[in-house]
């Protein structure tokens, strides 16, 4: 680690020598970025940390989903598990495993309200921005760690076709195809379509199969309208997955050793979703902007999953959802050119979920996790006494109607005053969460030997439950304009998550319940610190569903500067107070559903640094954040965990880039771009009291690209050292798992661009 330090700090000092004497070209493509939202067209005036990347970059680094481009921000870190549902972000070591997200995904202006869909391919973007910190006040919930924005091709910036092919080892292969066009001065529109398959990269040991193969398609179709002053844009953005995933392994915690994957029931995950983004802009120059933007969001899934991970008959999870989300945003900014500035919006939205997540207990979880607690609780009564159950499998039945809306209003005005400008803005957001739930589970049992007969033991756990939360989330800023091309700015603002239910711990819920109206059927009353005492008799049920919102204050210091238009570089320090803390934990060893719980503070600080510039051809970039995380305050009644590191985001994490371009200019070869990229990851903790952790890694990938005309060829490697390490923790039923990283990755890219 000190060894990349010492390069990292050497790489800026020859960039400070090297570009004070060298010209720059520009490394943005002109005309391709064409924002899509008010909110985000003067990004050099936000006082906030922000790194953008444009399609030239995408490309040449082969970002193909939103996981590869994990680590490449400072701060931003992306593991690859599970599947893609599992699309957990992490940023200033903030970030939620399940249900809500601490950071957004903006597309095109519209912000995506099921974290579901989050991973989908990222085939023609002309541009990815990464805003840090609370972006609460514009963007609204969810987004109080950061904001990934993602910006379309448009089709009035790019006529004629792309088209790329691609093939990996893994028997991974992918194609892709664009065409772009301009009917008139006033119309254009695009279509596109990618596809991608894979065999995957590890093998289930209990039956030889491939685990994580995939077939995943994408589509598009985007028509714009300009005119003077007016503008509009329809985009349809539709996405199809069906794969395996879920490659976890057993994992002996004492000697670090990770066993073979091997589960014998299926997991996977299919999902079909459909994105109608619509986006009005009318702008009256020199004097405001309107804008509308309006988005209809259909997702469709189904999870299955083996959920004991192994080759035993416990228990499997299948969840369909059916989610239903429209959103109305109305945006106004004063474009006047004085000293005082404003930005007002007014949003909306309605998101109803249908899911039913039917859990089923066969006969090894059966023995395990239900007959074999309530007979040991049971003999230290009645020595001779035991409960049998008549099937070999229990299904339990979870339907839940999971509704929710809001409504937010928000202003931001500026005044400059000299080289100073003073920023203040107020979000006032409104939502109701409500669940209606309906869990049921029979089974038929007897006590032997005194009932031989089976009796039927019906258990229902059905109800709804209905929350309304308010919000105020201010933002103060300051900045202080050195001259047009370097900034300092200092901020503060509150950012907030939002609160919600937790649907995986009702079949718990339900398996307690049944272990009760069992012995109240027989009359006997269980022994205080039994397996067979009621583990929720202490706790309210309506409050052990649900969790609310996480709150935290974001302070933020930075720089933004360029000198001589030939070195680009961001620093920036922050802290982060966390109230209300949402945790995913098992609110006892007996229980395997995990619930989210407002049970913590903490407290995050660090510094990013982004320096970038050009010596001639070669491109340079060196990234690196550090990020400091700890409970200040949490104790689950067993042990304290004031000032244990929070789990699953990275302490470090250090990205070096060297892109070189060497002209030919031949009959054969225009040019041939060379992209090498050095990512350092760690340390990350995997469990509350820091005894589990992944150490540092390194990852060295590579590409190789030669274009002439419209043709390129890129030859490409990811983690070319073949490190190992492992991406994911948890434990489960009291058994410790991990998945492993994939291995050296390394393929062939065609496209074509005309």
């Amino acid at each position: 680690m000190k060894r990349l330090l010492v390069v990292w700090t050497l790489l800026i000092v020859i960039s400070f020598e090297s570009y004070s004497q060298q010209s720059m070209d520009t490394i943005n493509i002109p005309e391709i970025t064409i924002n899509s939202s008010i909110k985000t067209d003067e990004i050099q005036k936000i006082t906030s940390s922000v790194n953008s990347y444009n399609q030239q970059y995408i490309n040449n680094h082969n970002v193909h989903d939103f996981k590869d481009f994990s680590a490449h921000t400072p701060s931003l870190f992306i593991p690859d598990y599970g599947s893609k549902i599992t699309s957990t972000i992490y940023l200033r070591g903030l970030g939620s495993r399940i249900d809500n997200s601490s950071v957004g995904i903006c597309l095109d202006g519209v912000m995506l309200l099921n974290k579901n869909c989050f991973d989908f391919s990222y085939f023609d973007f002309s541009k990815i921005d990464v805003y840090k910190g609370a972006q609460s006040l514009t963007f609204g919930m969810n987004t109080m760690a950061g904001v990934i924005s993602l910006s379309t091709l448009s089709p009035f910036a790019y006529q004629g076709i792309k088209a790329s092919a691609s093939v990996s080892n893994g028997g991974t292969y992918d194609i892709a195809f664009s065409y772009y066009d301009k009917l008139s001065t006033k119309w254009a529109y695009m279509i596109g379509v990618d596809y991608n398959s894979t065999q995957g990269y590890f093998d289930n040991k209990y039956n030889g199969k491939d685990v994580d193969w995939g077939r995943f398609a994408n589509a598009r179709a985007i028509f714009e309208y300009r005119d003077g002053n007016v503008s509009a844009k329809n985009s349809t953005y539709f996405s199809f997955v069906h794969q395996g995933g879920y490659p976890y392994a057993l994992f002996d915690t004492i000697n670090n050793i990770v066993s073979d994957v091997n589960y014998n029931d299926r997991s996977g995950y299919d999902r079909a979703n459909l994105i109608n983004n619509t986006s009005y802009i009318y702008r009256k120059n020199g004097v405001f902007t309107f804008q509308s933007l309006t988005s209809i969001q259909l997702n469709f899934d189904e999870l299955k999953l083996d959920n004991d991970f192994t080759e035993l008959s416990y228990f499997t999870l299948k969840q369909k959802e059916n989610d239903y989300a429209f959103s109305q945003e109305l945006i106004f900014k004063d474009d006047k050119d004085d000293n005082w500035n404003w930005i007002a919006g007014i949003f909306g939205f309605y998101k109803y979920l249908d899911m039913q997540a039917p859990v089923s207990f066969k006969k090894d979880g059966i023995d395990a996790l239900i007959l074999s607690n309530a007979n040991n609780g049971l003999h230290v009564m009645f020595p001779d006494y035991n409960i049998e159950f008549e099937e070999n499998s229990m299904l339990v039945t979870d339907d839940f109607k999971y509704p929710r809306y809001g409504a937010a209003i928000y202003f931001q005005t500026d005044y400059t005053y000299k080289k100073f400008n003073f920023q203040i803005g107020l979000r006032v957001d409104y939502e109701n969460v409500s669940l209606d739930y309906d869990t049921k589970a029979n089974i038929h049992y007897r006590l032997m030997p005194i009932i031989e007969d089976y009796r039927l033991l019906p258990t229902s756990f059905e109800g709804n439950s209905s929350k309304n939360y308010l919000q105020a989330l201010p933002k103060f800023a300051i900045s202080y304009n050195i001259n047009s091309d370097n900034t300092i700015y200092a901020s503060v603002s509150k950012g907030y998550m939002t609160g919600g239910y937790n649907t995986s711990m009702f079949a718990d819920i339900i398996r307690n319940q049944m272990m009760q109206n069992m012995l109240q059927d027989l009359n006997i009353k269980p022994q205080q610190g039994t397996a067979m005492e009621d583990i929720y008799a202490n706790y309210d049920k309506d409050e052990i569903i649900k969790y609310k919102p996480q709150y935290i204050w974001d302070y933020e210091i930075g720089g933004k500067f360029q000198l001589n238009k030939k070195l680009f570089v961001l620093l920036t320090a922050f802290y982060i107070d966390v109230e209300n803390q949402q945790l995913t934990i098992f609110l006892t060893p007996q229980t395997t559903g995990r619930m989210m719980t407002n049970a913590a503070k903490s407290r995050s600080f660090g510094f990013e640094s982004s320096i970038m510039g050009k010596i001639k051809k070669l491109t340079l970039t060196a990234n690196y954040s550090y990020t400091n995380a700890k409970f200040t305050s949490y104790n689950d009644g067993k042990q304290d965990y004031k000032d244990k590191y929070l789990m699953y985001y990275p302490i470090n994490c250090l990205s070096l880039t060297a892109d070189y371009l060497l002209r030919i200019d031949n009959d054969l070869l225009d040019n041939i771009n060379f992209a090498v990229s050095y990512l350092g990851v760690g340390d990350i903790y995997f469990n509350q009291p820091n005894t589990i952790k992944q150490s540092y890694y390194s990852l060295l990938n590579a590409d190789i690209t030669l274009k002439r005309n419209i043709y390129s060829l890129s030859f490409w490697a990811r983690n070319i050292l073949n490190t190992e390490y492992n991406t994911f923790y948890f434990l489960s039923s009291g058994n410790n798992f991990v998945q492993k990283a994939k291995p050296i990755t390394f393929g062939i890219t065609f496209r074509i661009s005309r």
